[in-house]
């Protein structure tokens, strides 16, 4: 049998095969150099300069003596303007300035005014400066301070490493049942439950007392903070009785007695007669206090008691107030108790800077330092279970065990 055909001519005719799948040449792998890497740019160094807002400096001259220009200069105040009031701006703040070392341009300012107040300027997306107010975390821990008194209840919270600002918050509380002019002993001890605000994790303030306590020689005292259902806000001891009196012990936060109520010895005149009043010795500047809610009856000069403060107050009683360096109030001024009403100097016949401070009943002068007078009204007792349950975890709390100074 034939395999294939003769053609016409007589040649061999080739049957075509059938398709096949073309197969691409493929070349041989030859292996490359590794690419050379890619330079990483330098990294920034910038440059910063920090500057104190010095007492009569003007917040434009501490730019310049960071080395801003005029023009650098006009545009950070033009970017804060509306943000800092700059006819006012308070001693003690810092400005910073960052810029990229070996560059003109301002990078990065900020301007802090206090713990919680800080300004940011820089450049914007044209090239402008731009100023936003720095969003500042500010968190409250309630804190327990317990202090033993040695020399004086500011020490004591030195030496605690408190801050001694504790003691005016503490005769605040306290000023009802404690005078810290002339109570105060060695050994005497004060424990208190204070809120701390801190922004960005430094203290910023304090908040309120929550709970204090004196234990002392000639006075002992336990108080709570308690808000009762109907929105009112006030100092309590365990049984639910008010702290709050009348009269407070005494017209000043901090201070201390140099003379009684009494006779004695004129230290200007330099003859004996009746001391119709207590004097307590206070740096000139020295807030001083209506112990009573009130009527202003005198403000101003008066002869040797220089400036002068009277108040009228309910039940017949009236207090004076001498020496004032500054008045406050006004004749007709209804005042509260704790309001400020002037402050401590030495005008009129006085040898040093003091309060001479007087308590008139029924037009006589009565001791200021034996006044005995009622508490405001204790707890209702329908409240009674609602307020147990809201001071015992600050029972327990202020119970606990502090660090005793010697």
């Amino acid at each position: 049998m034939a395999v294939a055909g003769f053609g016409a001519a007589g040649a061999w005719r080739l049957v075509p095969a059938p398709d096949e799948p073309e197969v691409a040449a493929v070349p041989l792998a030859v292996p490359s150099e590794p690419a050379p890497p890619v330079a990483e740019p330098p990294p920034l160094r910038i440059a910063a300069k920090s500057a104190r807002i010095e007492r009569d400096r003007t917040f434009a001259q501490v730019l310049l003596d960071l080395g801003l220009d005029g023009a650098q200069s006009n545009a950070v105040v033009a970017s804060l303007r509306g943000q800092v009031d700059f006819s006012r701006i308070p001693p003690g703040g810092q400005v910073r300035v960052e810029r990229v070392e070996g560059e003109k341009a301002l990078r990065r300012l900020s301007y802090r005014q206090g713990p919680a107040d800080e300004w940011i300027v820089e450049p914007g997306p044209g090239g402008a400066l731009a100023a936003h107010k720095r969003a500042v975390e500010l968190t409250t821990q309630v804190a327990r301070v317990s202090v033993e008194i040695g020399s004086s209840l500011y020490e004591a919270l030195q030496r605690a490493g408190e801050d001694p600002a504790l003691a005016v918050l503490a005769s605040d509380v306290l000023a009802w049942d404690v005078d810290f002019y002339q109570d105060v002993r060695k050994g005497d001890r004060l424990r208190m439950l204070v809120e701390k605000v801190y922004a960005d994790g430094r203290l910023l303030r304090f908040g309120d007392v929550l709970a204090a306590e004196y234990d002392g020689e000639l006075a002992h005292r336990r108080l709570y903070l308690w808000k009762d259902p109907e929105g009112r806000e006030s100092y309590y001891d365990d049984e639910g009785n008010s702290a709050k009196r009348g009269f407070l012990k005494s017209p000043l936060k901090y201070a201390h007695v140099t003379s009684r109520f009494g006779y004695r010895k004129h230290p200007v005149l330099g003859y004996t007669r009746a001391h119709e009043g207590v004097d307590y010795a206070a740096p000139i500047g020295t807030p001083v206090w209506a112990v009573s809610d009130g009527v202003v009856t005198s403000a101003g000069p008066r002869g040797a008691c220089g400036k002068m403060v009277a108040l009228r107050h309910r039940n017949g009683f009236a207090t004076e107030y001498c020496h004032l360096s500054a008045i406050a109030v006004k004749v007709g001024d209804k005042v509260v108790q704790k309001q400020v009403i002037g402050a401590t100097g030495r005008t009129g016949l006085a040898t040093g800077p003091h309060l001479h401070y007087a308590v008139l009943r029924g037009g006589r002068f009565v001791n200021p330092l034996q006044l005995k007078l009622p508490r405001d009204a204790p707890v209702p007792e329908k409240w009674m279970p609602e307020f147990a349950r809201a001071i015992a975890p600050l029972q327990a709390e202020l119970g606990q065990t502090g660090v005793v100074l010697q």
